[in-house]
C-alpha cells in the first residue's frame, strides 16, 4: 500500500468510526459532519486535488435527493400522505388484519415516497390505533420499520442507496421497477409473514373495538394544495416511466410546487434535509479518494465475489457480502464503494438488481441498520421502546429470508432472459 492509499483507507476508517460511534462520536460528530470532515482531510493529505474532489460529487444524484425532498414536503403538509394511510389503517377488522394493512401500506407508500417519510408519518399513527384499540404496539412498529425499508427497493426512488444506483446505473426508473416491484410484493408477504408468526401468541384472541381507533386527524385535510400535489406527483410518475432523467424529472416537479402552490418558499427549504445533501456530497469525496488510491488492491479483491457472477452461488455470496458491507459501513457508503466494480463487470446489469436488494434489505438486520429503523425507535420510545434484541429477533430471519428471495428471483431472471 503506497502512502497515498494509507492515508486514503486512514481518512475513509476514520470517518466510517465516526458514524458508528453515531451519538457518542468524539466531538460530537453525527454522519454529514464526519463526511465533510473526511473530504477536507482528503484533499488536505493531498490524496485528491479540488478538482479531483469537486469532480467526485454527483450533483445529479444530489438534485433528484433535492427534488424528491421538495415533493415529499408538499405531499406531507398537504394531509395527502396522512389522510391515505389512515383510510387505509382505518378499514381494518381484526389485530392480523391491521399487521397486514401496516406492511402493504408502508411498503407501498415507501417506494413511491421515501421509506424515511413514511416511517416519520405512520409511526404516531400506529401508536395512536395501538392505544385506543389496547393492542400490543411492538409488532406494528417493527411490521411498519421493516416492510418500508422492504417495499423501498421496488422503486429507483425509494430510499438513497437505490437513487444512488439509479444515477450509477443504466437501469431506467420503469425497467427497474418492472423487474423489483414483483420481488418487493414477495419480500413484503415474507416480512408479514415472519412478524405475524412471531407475534401469534400475543395477537391471538384480541379483537378490535366497535368504534372508531382513529381520533380525528391532527391536521386537516388541505384539498386544493392535496390535489395539485397529486397531479405533480401523477406527471413525476408519468415522466420517470417515460425514460426522462429523473434528477430533471424531480427538479421540474419541485419547481412546478414552488410555483403552483403559492406558499412561502422558505417553510419548504427549511424542511428540506440540507445535512442528508451534505452528508452525500462528503461521501462522495471520501470514497473517491479510497477509489483513486486503492482502486488496483479492489479490482484485485473483487473477482472473489464476481467470478461466474450469474451462478446462484455466487450472486448469493455477492448478496451476503452486501448485507454484511451494508451493516458494516451502513448502506449508503458501501453502494459508494461497490458501484465502480459493478459498472466495470459484464453482468453489471444483473449486479446493480442485487446490491440493491441486498443493500436495501441489509437494514433490516438491526436496530441500527437503517434511518427509518431509528425513526420509528425514537418516536416510539415513550410509550414502546424498541429494544436491540427485539429487533433482532424479527430482523434476522427477515433480512436473511428476503434477500435470498430476491437473490433467487433475480436468478430466474437471469434464466429467463430478463435481465
Amino acid at each position: 500500500m503506497t502512502d497515498r492509499g494509507f492515508l486514503a483507507v486512514a481518512i475513509f476508517s476514520l470517518v466510517y468510526l465516526i458514524i458508528l460511534a453515531g451519538e457518542n462520536s468524539p466531538r460530537k460528530l453525527d454522519r454529514p459532519a464526519a463526511s465533510l470532515v473526511g473530504a477536507v482531510l482528503m484533499i488536505v493529505a493531498g490524496v485528491l486535488t479540488r478538482r479531483e474532489a469537486a469532480q467526485a460529487i454527483d450533483l445529479a444524484t444530489l438534485a433528484l435527493l433535492l427534488g424528491m425532498m421538495i415533493v415529499i414536503h408538499y405531499a406531507t403538509i398537504s394531509g395527502l400522505l396522512d389522510a391515505l394511510a389512515r383510510t387505509l389503517v382505518q378499514r381494518s377488522r381484526t389485530p392480523s388484519q391491521l399487521l397486514w394493512v401496516v406492511c402493504g401500506t408502508a411498503g407501498l407508500l415507501s417506494a413511491l415516497f421515501v421509506n424515511d417519510t413514511i416511517c416519520l408519518l405512520m409511526t404516531p399513527l400506529l401508536l395512536m390505533v395501538s392505544r385506543r384499540a389496547k393492542l400490543p404496539t411492538e409488532p406494528y412498529l417493527l411490521a411498519l420499520a421493516t416492510s418500508s425499508n422492504v417495499g423501498s427497493v421496488m422503486t429507483l426512488t425509494g430510499n438513497p442507496q437505490d437513487i444512488l444506483i439509479g444515477q450509477s446505473s443504466h437501469w431506467s426508473w420503469g425497467a427497474y421497477a418492472l423487474r423489483m416491484v414483483p420481488i418487493g410484493l414477495l419480500c413484503l408477504l415474507l416480512n408479514g409473514a415472519i412478524v405475524r408468526w412471531l407475534y401469534a401468541k400475543q395477537l391471538s384472541g384480541l379483537e378490535m373495538p366497535a368504534e372508531n381507533t382513529l381520533a380525528e386527524p391532527t391536521a386537516r385535510l388541505d384539498r386544493k394544495l392535496a390535489t395539485k400535489t397529486g397531479v405533480v406527483i401523477s406527471g413525476l410518475l408519468i415522466a420517470f416511466l417515460a425514460g426522462a432523467p429523473m434528477d430533471l424529472a424531480a427538479l421540474c416537479a419541485a419547481v412546478a410546487l414552488l410555483i403552483w402552490a403559492n406558499r412561502p418558499t422558505e417553510e419548504t427549504f427549511a424542511r428540506v434535509d440540507w445535512a442528508l445533501l451534505l452528508f452525500f456530497a462528503g461521501l462522495f469525496v471520501v470514497v473517491d479518494g479510497v477509489n483513486r488510491a486503492e482502486g488496483p488492491v479492489f479490482a484485485r479483491l473483487a473477482p472473489l465475489l464476481f467470478h461466474n457472477a450469474g451462478s446462484l452461488m455466487q450472486l448469493s455470496l455477492f448478496s451476503l457480502a452486501s448485507v454484511i458491507g451494508s451493516n458494516l459501513f451502513s448502506n449508503v457508503p458501501f453502494v459508494m464503494l461497490a458501484r465502480g466494480w459493478v459498472a466495470s463487470h459484464s453482468q453489471a446489469p444483473l449486479l446493480w438488481l442485487v446490491l440493491a436488494a441486498s443493500s436495501t434489505f441489509a437494514g433490516n438486520l438491526t436496530l441500527l441498520g437503517s434511518v427509518a429503523n431509528l425513526i420509528v425507535a425514537q418516536g416510539a420510545k415513550e410509550e414502546c421502546p424498541l429494544g436491540f434484541w427485539a429487533f433482532l429477533k424479527v430482523g434476522i430471519p427477515s433480512t436473511l429470508i428476503t434477500t435470498f428471495a430476491a437473490t433467487l428471483t433475480l436468478w430466474v431472471y437471469r434464466r429467463l432472459g430478463l435481465v
